[in-house]
């Protein structure tokens, strides 16, 4: 673990105290910075129009931050309502204030109309894989019921009654895989639904490694509010304990559900009687096999007469002719099933990759975020943050969710927000190939310093010369750096809300430090290029020295911005049969991923400083006949 010093500025007495430490990558926003970021705070002092923030006084106008604080915050703005990104980046510790539009379509699958709250999946392919459960045949229905080989990918392991692993499944009615009757519902938004909180990470994750503190932070704080009781009636299930409690609580304020991703992005609704929701559409669902017109699967069972041992295997041995007969053929029916229930699957991961590049059918608040990231000690490192720990007292927890009743109150309006993800997104497009370019060229080992400065500044100095005034010319409207870096963080309306403030002002702090390392790698060594050129004497120019540093700066800042674009690609240009999988710690048709776990599932390692699963930097193309068990039937 890198080890570093952090300044915070404490207020005491009305007084500002500088404190200098070292932490062992571990930051903390003080006092002030709390009081400065509750998000709805919105005056007429707080409130700044966009036209009065120039390049010579936007400075004026951030509020302190330190630079982890604020790659934490940049990345988290980032990661919202990506897919893939919040695999990544699994554990959030923030609230998201969110609008589903008017008009939405949502999903879910169950065997009744919902009463209560329930889940819904933003994809028809999410709701379906959960809410069909198809028989099995011949010998795969045996395994299944032992929980054997069937309960893989290619067999059907997706439990029932929602669209999530912790909904109520349904009790098979009608022999041996069947289940009771199944019914796809479609819904639709009748009015904006302004008020829900989208939870950033891996938020759907089944885990205790913090990727449900958000959730279990507001479930905490609403027991203990509200004096709730009677979670038996959910069956002791963790998240449906958590998703009544936040209802309960959210109730007076309006709150239309929470949000968050799985295998790709499901809603917790907490009303299905409110006339903001209508349902358009409810189908019957017909498996494969009644389709195809065949008869329910054998029951294999010692009362029916097959052989089985005390574990229930089948004695193949002991066989009748007619019952292998039998079991071949139900054999070769589910083998022509099993790719019906692949590609069903995969069709469901697919669903999920489309939006890696983002869920645009739900819109952000930025106005009104509320982040543990300016409350307590966090760990910047987005596998071992957690919302929930010593740092957080219950007055902490307490004032969340105070700020959360805040801005529900007001409700939510994204037309009114700046769009922090695209202003970031185009930060990032722009920098990190600048910066992996860089640092390609500061480490080749196989050319000469002075050829590595030459190639480097050819980067540095088309960059800086970009923003760089004659000496003699006085330019009115700014150069140089401050300049560079106002081009990139110029906020596009105005800042309302201490959040405003707050993301922006994390943004202006990571530009600011890009933009300098590149000003620096240019000046350090601009002197080595012009020396080669005869145009300055290179005897105090300590050319290899100067490498060093700027590769050391280069590959330092990479590692501390921990933008996703510089550290996890895909393997390849996928083709139409595959995807680009990145694992989920939820429910998926690649199995359960545990990040506590040291066993690794498929595109995961265990990483012995974390003591958890990690995602493999280099993503793979997964293939829809891997998912089928490679037998090539596609």
């Amino acid at each position: 673990m890198q080890t570093r010093r952090l300044s915070f500025l404490v207020a005491a007495g009305g007084i500002l105290v500088l404190l200098v430490f070292s932490s062992s990558r571990l930051f903390q926003t003080n006092d002030i910075l709390s009081s400065l970021t509750s998000p709805a705070k919105t005056s007429e002092e707080t409130s700044t129009a966009v036209s009065l923030i120039r390049w010579d006084n936007y400075l004026d106008y951030t509020r302190k931050l330190d630079f982890e604080n604020s790659t934490a915050l940049f990345n988290s703005v980032r990661a919202a309502l990506r897919q893939s990104s919040s695999d990544i980046h699994p554990v959030g510790v923030s609230y998201f204030p969110a609008v589903i539009p008017q008009g939405t379509l949502m999903y879910h699958a169950g065997s009744k109309v919902p009463t209560t709250f329930e889940w819904l999946a933003m994809d028809h392919e999410f709701s379906y894989s959960f809410g069909l459960r198809s028989p099995s045949y011949g010998r795969k229905s045996l395994q299944k019921r032992r929980g054997g080989p069937g309960r893989g990918p290619g067999g059907d392991k997706k439990p029932g009654g929602s669209n999530t692993s912790v909904n109520t499944p349904d009790k098979p009615s009608r022999g041996p895989g069947l289940t009771s009757s199944q019914k796809m519902l479609t819904y639709r938004a009748t009015r904006d639904l302004n008020k829900f909180l989208y939870l950033d990470g891996a938020s759907a994750a089944k885990t205790e490694t913090g990727e449900m503190d958000t959730q279990e932070l507001l479930s905490n704080v609403a027991e203990k509010k509200l004096n709730l009781s009677g979670d038996g009636e959910n069956g002791g299930m963790q998240e449906r304990i958590f998703a009544a409690r936040i209802c309960e609580w959210g109730k007076p304020f309006g709150l239309d559900g929470i949000i968050r991703v799985e295998v790709g992005f499901e809603v917790v609704l907490c009303n299905f009687s409110s006339s903001a929701v209508e349902l358009v559409s409810a189908l019957e669902l017909v498996n494969p096999s009644e389709h195809l017109g065949l008869p329910p699967p054998s029951v294999i069972s010692k009362e029916n007469g097959w052989p089985l041992d005390d574990d229930g295997n089948l004695i193949e041995e002991d066989l009748t002719d007619e019952q292998k007969a039998l079991l071949d053929k139900e054999d070769s029916w589910q083998q022509v099933l099993e790719n019906f229930y692949g590609v069903k699957s995969f069709n469901w991961l697919r669903a999920g990759a489309v939006h890696d590049k983002g869920e645009r059918r739900i819109q952000l608040d930025y106005r009104h975020l509320v982040t543990g990231i300016n409350r307590t000690v966090i760990n910047p490192d987005p596998n071992n943050r957690r919302l929930l720990n010593d740092g957080t007292s219950w007055e902490n927890q307490l004032k969340i969710v105070e700020d959360l009743e805040q801005v529900l109150s007001i409700g939510f309006d994204a037309s009114q927000s700046t769009d922090w993800q695209i202003v970031f997104d185009e930060v990032v497009d722009k920098f990190a190939p600048i910066l992996r370019m860089l640092s390609g060229i500061l480490q080749r080992d196989d050319s000469s310093s002075e050829n590595i400065a030459i190639n480097a500044t050819a980067i540095t100095l088309n960059f800086s010369l970009r923003f760089k005034a004659k000496d003699d010319v006085k330019n009115q409207y700014g150069n140089d750096r401050e300049f560079a870096v106002y081009q990139y963080v110029r906020p596009l309306k105005d800042l309302r809300t201490n959040s405003d403030f707050l993301v922006w002002s994390a943004s202006v702090n990571v530009v600011r430090k890009v933009v300098d390392a590149i000003y620096d790698v240019n000046e350090l060594l601009l002197p080595i290029v012009r020396s080669h050129m005869g145009k300055e004497s290179g005897a105090s120019i300590e050319a290899a020295q100067a490498v060093t540093r700027a590769q050391q700066e280069i590959d330092d800042l990479i590692e501390d911005l921990g933008w996703i674009e510089l550290h996890y690609r895909c393997e390849k240009v996928c083709k139409w049969d595959e995807i680009c999988y990145t694992p989920s710690w939820g429910p998926s048709p690649m199995g359960m991923t545990v990040p506590g776990s040291p066993n690794a599932g498929t595109g995961t390692h265990y990483d012995a400083d974390r003591q958890r699963l990690v995602i493999d930097s280099a993503l793979r193309c997964l293939s829809l006949n891997e998912l089928l068990g490679n037998r090539g039937h596609f």
